[in-house]
C-alpha cells in the first residue's frame, strides 16, 4: 500500500506533486493514514496486510502485459519496464507498507486523525486531493468539515458504490462511497434497508453493472458535501477507467457539484492507476491547477 511520500519524490528520482504544488505557491500537507507510513502500526491495532511485487505488475505498473481490464493494452507512460528487477519498479515496490486489513477501521480511523488536523488549522480552508483507497478519506473528512473542506480532487477513488469491481464482485463500501457513515438526508441508520438500490446501467462495451440508489423514493442527498465541489480523474488504461463513471453518476445523483474528468479528453494519454508517479504526471498537476483556479480557491 502507498504512503504520502509518493507525493513527494517520484520512483525514478524526479520530484513529485508535493514540489509541483508548493512551487505554485501552496501550501501542501503530505498526510499518511493511522497505522501506516509514519504514522505506525502497533500489535493491538488489527490485522495487516499486503500486495506482493505480481500484483503490483498486474495493476499498477506493467497491467499491458497482463491485460485484465480491457483499456490496460493503452499503458505506456511508466517510467521503465515496470517489472521486478527494474530499478524503478524496485524503488517503487520498496516505497509500499502493509495496511489494515479492516477497511471500516482504518476509514473511521483516518477521518478522526483528519478531522483533528483540520481544527488545529483553526477554520482554514483546505482542497483534500486523495489517490486510489485513500480517495475515501475526502468524503468522510469533509462530511465532518463541510464548511472548511472548499474542494476536493478525487484520483481514481475507491468503487464503484456498494459493490467491487474487476478483481472481485464483493460487497463493499455500504454507505455508497465508504464503509463508515456518511450524514444523508433523509438519514441513514442501517444502510441496507434505507438506501435503495437499483441497478441502473452498463455502459457500452463494458460488462459491468452500475449500482445506484432506487428513483422511488427519491434519492437520499450527502447534505454536507453538497457544497463542496468535486474533481474526480480518471486515467485512460487504469482498472478504474471501466466503473469511475459509476461514481461521477452515484455522486451527482446524491447532489454533490462533481466534474468527471477522463484524461483522454484533455489529450492526456497512455496513464495507469498511479498517474502521479508516472512520465507524464506533471500535465495531470497542471490540469488539477487549472481546474483550481477556474474554481477560485488560489488563495488556499
Amino acid at each position: 500500500m502507498a504512503v504520502g511520500q509518493n507525493f513527494l519524490h517520484k520512483p525514478d528520482g524526479n520530484p513529485g506533486w508535493a514540489s509541483f504544488f508548493i512551487s505554485r505557491g501552496y501550501i501542501v500537507y503530505i498526510v499518511d493514514q493511522p497505522f501506516r507510513g509514519r504514522s505506525a502500526w502497533k500489535p493491538g491495532n488489527g490485522t495487516l496486510v499486503t500486495g506482493g511485487a505480481e500484483l503490483i505488475e498486474q495493476r499498477f505498473t506493467a497491467p499491458e502485459d497482463y491485460n485484465l481490464w480491457p483499456q490496460a493494452r493503452y499503458h505506456t507512460q511508466w517510467p521503465g519496464s515496470g517489472k521486478m528487477g527494474d530499478p524503478i519498479f524496485d524503488a517503487f515496490y520498496a516505497s509500499n507498507v502493509q495496511s489494515l486489513a479492516n477497511a471500516s477501521y482504518q476509514q473511521s480511523s483516518t477521518q478522526a486523525a483528519g478531522v483533528a488536523l483540520l481544527d488545529r488549522l483553526h477554520g482554514q480552508g483546505v482542497m483534500l486531493l486523495a489517490h486510489s483507497q485513500g480517495g475515501i478519506m475526502p468524503w468522510l473528512i469533509a462530511d465532518q468539515r463541510p464548511q472548511q473542506v472548499q474542494a476536493i480532487i478525487a484520483l481514481e477513488p475507491s468503487g464503484p458504490p456498494f459493490q467491487d469491481a474487476i478483481f472481485s464482485t464483493n460487497p463493499a463500501r455500504a454507505y455508497g462511497l465508504a464503509d463508515v457513515p456518511l450524514t444523508y438526508d433523509p438519514p441513514v441508520t442501517n444502510p441496507a434497508l434505507e438506501l435503495v438500490k437499483n441497478v441502473s446501467f452498463t455502459q457500452a462495451n463494458e460488462n459491468l453493472t452500475c449500482v445506484l440508489q432506487a428513483s422511488s423514493p427519491p434519492p437520499r442527498r450527502l447534505i454536507n458535501l453538497e457544497r463542496v465541489p468535486v474533481l474526480l480523474i480518471t486515467a485512460e488504461a487504469s482498472y478504474h477507467a471501466p466503473y469511475d463513471w459509476c461514481t461521477v453518476e452515484y455522486l451527482l445523483q446524491a447532489g454533490v457539484q462533481t466534474e468527471y474528468l477522463y484524461l483522454p479528453d484533455a489529450g492526456i494519454k497512455g496513464n495507469g492507476h498511479m498517474m502521479f508517479l508516472e512520465k507524464n504526471s506533471d500535465d495531470i498537476a497542471q490540469v488539477v491547477v487549472n481546474w483550481i483556479e477556474a474554481k477560485g480557491e488560489r488563495n488556499v
